[in-house]
C-alpha cells in the first residue's frame, strides 16, 4: 500500500523560516547531536544533466541543550535549548520565576515594578492571542 504524503497543512512549521517541515535530520558531531528541519523543494537538473532532490535545511539547535551558552545563565537556572522544542519557553519562564522568587534575588524596587508591569502586559496579550486562536479553531470546525 503506498504511503500517503502529508498535506502542507498537516506538517509542523519550521520555527526558523516558516516553511512546512518535511522531515528532520540528526547530525552527530563528536558526542553532540544537532537537529535540522528539512524542506523538500522538488527536483532540479544539475549542470551534468543528473536529476537530484532539492532541499533546504534549517538548523534547529542541539537535540538536548546548548552547553556553553547555558553556562552563562546558570545563576538563574536557565538551560537554553534549540528551536525544535516548542515548550522551551515554558521552561525559560519557570526558571525566571524561580529566580525572581528566590531569596538570592536582589533588585531595586523600581526594576521590580517594571518587571511586574511587563508581565501584566504579557499576560493580557497572551489572553487575547489565546481567544483569537480559539475563535479561529471554532470557525474552522464549523466550516
Amino acid at each position: 500500500m503506498p504511503r500517503k504524503r502529508k498535506s502542507p497543512k498537516d506538517k509542523p512549521i519550521c520555527p526558523r523560516c516558516g516553511l512546512p517541515i518535511d522531515w528532520y535530520e540528526r547530525v552527530r558531531q563528536g558526542n553532540r547531536v544537532y537537529l535540522y528541519a528539512v524542506h523538500y523543494l522538488g527536483y532540479e537538473k544539475t549542470p551534468s544533466g543528473k536529476i537530484r532532490k532539492k532541499v533546504k535545511k534549517c538548523y534547529l539547535g542541539p537535540e538536548t541543550a546548548y552547553i556553553y551558552a547555558s553556562t552563562t545563565h546558570q545563576n538563574i537556572g536557565l538551560i537554553l535549548r534549540g528551536a525544535h522544542d516548542p515548550e522551551r519557553v515554558l521552561d525559560y519562564l519557570d526558571a525566571l520565576i524561580r529566580y525572581l522568587e528566590s531569596p538570592h534575588f536582589e533588585l531595586r524596587p523600581e526594576i521590580m515594578r517594571k518587571i511586574a508591569a511587563r508581565l501584566r502586559v504579557l499576560a493580557d496579550s497572551l489572553e487575547d492571542l489565546a481567544r483569537i486562536e480559539e475563535e479561529k479553531a471554532r470557525e474552522e470546525e464549523g466550516a
